[in-house]
């Protein structure tokens, strides 16, 4: 026994309710969104943070059931704890934050938030008092065997999911670091354009010195052309220094390179990758904000062109 339950019904429970949760989100999502929406990490009709706040609300608020105060704040103590912990090591590792609280005020790095703690205190209340009640007087007239199975069955098929899930997790995140490896490229060898340039061209010495570098990338693809067109220009005066000339072809090359890898980069998010932002339309990505905002203006543009030829 783990408190009041045996392990297999806390895992039956935990399943239950990540069930639930995920009816919630993709229904709330889905309407607001005016299209469906498979809500969550998973690829199957599983939310596991609903899952596991239900199971810790149910576990740390055991001890006081008795008395509703108690109950409401071991419910804010140990909700808040699991937002903050889950939070921080996702971002951690896939460098990017399913929820954000942010624009909310009294957050923590928004992770956690005084609004949602508050809530979770009173969802704990609930909890205890009507919805776990509800599920087991349901769970009641299910066969102790058949409970078995079902966690079995569940339990494979949610480790196989998991695994898919993370890999696609991964992949998200490998696609964030690369476009923002190719970005930081872009950005010296933008710099080492607008050298070899002002040393032969004072108007671009004064264009450069009024116009500061932009560092988004979106922006900085519009100054790599012009710089381009520059040093195109510049190339083909006959009486060109041979080393300049070479130096600003061999950066040009660079460039395209830098810009069709980019280009791979973001092709890679069009297929799991792209259900995966699809489904977390909260998601953000402090660390790469630009490249993550870049990518999504990408799958939604290759979601309108595949939508147009259907």
């Amino acid at each position: 026994m783990i408190g009041q339950y045996t392990l297999q019904q806390w895992i039956l429970y935990f399943y239950v309710y990540c069930f639930l949760g995920w009816i919630f989100e993709s229904c709330y999502v889905s309407f607001r969104k005016k299209e469906w929406v498979n809500r969550g990490f998973l690829h199957g009709p599983f939310l596991p943070i609903y899952g596991s706040g239900a199971v810790m609300m149910l576990f740390v608020s055991e001890p006081f059931k008795d008395n509703l105060i108690l109950t409401y704040f071991a419910g804010v103590v140990g909700a808040t704890l699991l937002e903050l912990i889950t939070g921080a090591a996702m971002e951690v590792l896939l460098k990017v934050r399913y929820w954000d609280y942010s624009n909310q005020k009294f957050n923590y790095k928004g992770y956690i938030c005084l609004s949602s703690s508050v809530a979770w205190g009173f969802l704990t209340i609930l909890m205890n008092e009507v919805f776990h009640p509800a599920i087991l007087h349901l769970l009641a007239v299910v066969p102790k065997m058949a409970d078995e199975i079902f966690v079995w069955v569940v339990s494979a098929g949610l480790a196989v999911d998991l695994c898919i899930s993370v890999r696609d997790a991964i992949n998200l995140r490998n696609i964030l670091v690369g476009m923002e490896n190719v970005r930081r490229e872009v950005v010296i060898l933008r710099k080492r354009a607008d050298v070899v340039i002002a040393i032969l061209d004072q108007e671009w010495r004064e264009y450069v010195k009024n116009h500061p570098a932009a560092e988004r990338m979106d922006e900085i693809s519009k100054e790599i052309e012009l710089r381009i067109s520059k040093m195109k220009e510049m190339a083909e005066l006959p009486k060109l220094p041979e080393p300049q000339k070479l130096e600003m072809l061999e950066v040009k090359e660079k460039i395209g390179k830098l810009k069709e890898r980019g280009f791979i980069l973001k092709r890679k998010g069009t297929g799991s990758v792209r259900t995966l932002i699809k489904g977390n339309p909260t998601m953000v990505s402090p660390k790469y904000a630009d490249s993550f905002k870049q990518l999504k203006q990408y799958l939604k543009e290759f979601e309108e062109k595949r939508k147009g030829k259907e």
